[in-house]
Order: structure tokens, then sequence, then C-alpha cells
């Protein structure tokens, strides 16, 4: 018996070429879907960050000493958004400064988002641990930061004398640069 060696063609190049067509229409049109709503997809961190948000009370008998201490801080960016920071770029007057206060001061941080990204703000003892806000001292969270050109402010009274740190509470920012030393006497 002889038997004939035969291509069997599953499909037509013309019918491979329609395939691609679609499948390249589909990636198009989705990518004008999702960039032209990149603010929608970007207002909200996620859902992760508002489940590690917690505030600790740290020494609330505290007694008020009479003395009310304003600040004013400005978040701010490089223009490669490498560095973050208050106030002003490292090397600029004013960068990230130190505050020193006494145990029961009242102070209230007014904190304005100067830059292009979102920011939250709060007092912790240790500027890699975001999630320990002493005092109650948050201006927003990391889930619901302030948005460029927004402000807010908190008022709280300084606990158990110590160094503390005020950091951006949005993940990272801290690192990047945005964190300064805040000192209870």
């Amino acid at each position: 018996m002889n038997q004939h060696n035969q291509e069997i063609y599953r499909t037509t190049s013309a019918r491979t070429g329609k395939m691609m067509a679609i499948m390249l229409g589909i990636c198009i049109v989705g990518g004008v879907i999702f960039f032209s709503m990149w603010d929608y997809w970007t207002s909200t961190p996620a859902a992760v960050v508002g489940m590690m948000s917690e505030t600790i009370e740290h020494d609330p008998k505290t007694a008020f000493s009479g003395v009310h201490i304003p600040v004013t801080l400005s978040f701010i960016e490089s223009a490669d958004f490498r560095t973050l920071a208050f106030n002003a770029l490292p090397g600029e007057e004013g960068h990230n400064p130190e505050f020193r206060v006494k145990s029961g001061d009242e102070i209230t941080f007014t904190a304005v988002n100067a830059g292009k990204s979102f920011h939250a703000f709060g007092i912790v003892s240790d500027p890699e641990n975001f999630n320990s806000i002493l005092w109650n001292s948050a201006i927003t969270t990391a889930s619901n930061p302030l948005k460029p050109g927004q402000d807010g402010s908190v008022t709280f009274t300084a606990g158990a004398p110590g160094t503390y740190y005020y950091i951006c509470t949005v993940p990272g920012h801290a690192l990047q640069g945005m964190q300064g030393s805040f000192i209870v006497e």
C-alpha cells in the first residue's frame, strides 16, 4: 500500500491575519481606556494599604502645659520624583526642619501638599514603621491621602520625652527622604 504524505492546513494566512488584526484592535482599545482613566486608577492606593493603618495612643495621661505651637510643613518632590522632602530639597535652607517641644505642649501641624504625588502625615517612633502613629497625630492616611494642592491639619499634645519622627505615611515616602526629627524634652 502506497501512502502519500499530504500537508493539512488547519487555517489560512488570511484567517490568521484577521485574528491578529482583532487582537491588535482589542489591545489598542484597552490601552486607550486604561490611559484615558489614568487619574481614576491612581487616585486610590491599593486596598491593602488601608488595612495596614493603625493608630497607637502614646502616653495619653500627659498634662497640657498651656503652650500651643503652630507648625506648617509643605510636601515637595524633586523633578524626577526620586527625592521627597518637607519644605525644601536636600541642600536647601529649611529642608526637613527639626522640631523641639516639651512634654505636654499642644502642637498644631498643618501640612500642605505642594507636590504632584499623594501624601499623608504622622508622628512615629520609627521612621521605617509608618503604621504606628503616635498621639493621634495623623493628617489623612495612606489609603486616603492629601492630593496635590490639598492641605490638612491636626492638633495633639506631645507625650513622653524622646526622639520621634514626622514622616509621610505613604509607604516608601519616608525612605525617599520625607522624614524629620520631632524631639520631646
